[in-house]
């Protein structure tokens, strides 16, 4: 599938460190997981994208077999580090997610931290529904995003690794949100283009991908509201 670099591209030009994430903050929401799922020790978890194990590794301590992919080798590196020091089974793979090909018969398949609507509407859809392949009948999937209502308002910011809070710009012609990320020693700023999805289209799309819409949820599994800061989206294969 061919698209356009320009909006599929700004992700291999963010500085590493901003994509870094609050190892607390990643416990939590690793915990909330597995407490509000009522997850057990076997499970078989795919993160997709994985960056630095944050999220899986703690999983994987409380019993997960977890499963990665991201597109930076040098975060898939530290993951592999990580769970080889702990001795904990893990399969982290280099590679982008648009093309490649996903585990099977996964019983949880995780998209955290502002990671979809990278793409066009077309490899958007066309992730999603690999997402919902990567699952085995009765498999569940989790998308974690800034909530469409406070973007699209002009009232959504994102704190990044760095410890900057940085506006996110909404464009309602394009249906897209831009976060810039400040400049380094090394290079200048970088704009993130993302497609931000409404409650009502993620639903669409999920029962295009064959998946059933299981509830929204807003930061920690809280109740979704207008003034949630995120959104979750949970829903599974039948």
């Amino acid at each position: 599938m061919i698209q356009n670099t320009a909006l599929t591209e700004w992700f291999r030009h963010v500085p590493e460190d901003k994509w870094l994430r609050d190892p607390a903050a990643s416990q939590n929401d690793a915990q909330a997981i597995w407490d509000k799922l009522g997850l057990k020790p076997g499970i078989r978890i795919f993160e997709c994208p994985c960056g630095k194990a944050d999220i899986g590794f703690p999983l994987a301590r409380m019993g997960a077999i977890m499963s990665g992919m991201d597109f930076n080798p040098h975060f898939v590196a530290a993951a592999r580090n990580k769970f080889y020091r702990a001795d904990l089974p893990g399969t982290f793979t280099n590679d982008d997610m648009r093309h490649a090909v996903f585990p099977h018969n996964q019983d949880l398949v995780i998209n955290w931290a502002s990671s979809f609507g990278y793409f066009s509407d077309e490899g958007n859809k066309d992730l999603l529904e690999r997402f919902a392949e990567s699952l085995k009948s009765g498999g569940e999937l989790l998308i974690e995003v800034a909530n469409p209502k406070l973007v699209m308002s002009g009232r959504a910011t994102r704190l990044i690794a760095s410890g900057e809070t940085v506006p996110e710009t909404w464009d309602e012609e394009s249906r897209r949100a831009s976060v810039v990320f400040p400049s380094n020693e090394y290079r200048g700023p970088v704009v993130a283009s993302i497609r931000v999805y409404t409650t009502d289209e993620y639903k669409e799309m999920l029962k295009d991908a064959g998946l059933t819409l299981l509830a929204f949820y807003g930061q920690g599994f809280t109740e979704y509201t207008d003034e949630s800061t995120r959104l979750i989206v949970h829903a599974k294969k039948p």
